[in-house]
């Protein structure tokens, strides 16, 4: 399973992988920073990747 989720900023990207990371996750990928987005991963116990997001509002509507 592969779950995507959308973060209101990049700290908060950062803070949702940080406490999954701290609950007993593991890093599934390197962070993902291209300036207008912003990504973190990691997999869960079960085994679920997760995929934590950002991408600032103003590059999004082009």
């Amino acid at each position: 399973v592969l779950i995507t989720l959308s973060a209101e900023s990049r700290e908060k990207a950062d803070e949702l992988a940080d406490a999954a990371l701290a609950a007993g996750g593991t890093p599934a990928k390197e962070p993902m920073d291209m300036g207008f987005m912003y990504g973190r991963s990691f997999t869960d116990p079960d085994g679920h990747h997760w995929e934590v997001f950002w991408m600032d509002p103003a590059a999004a509507q082009g």
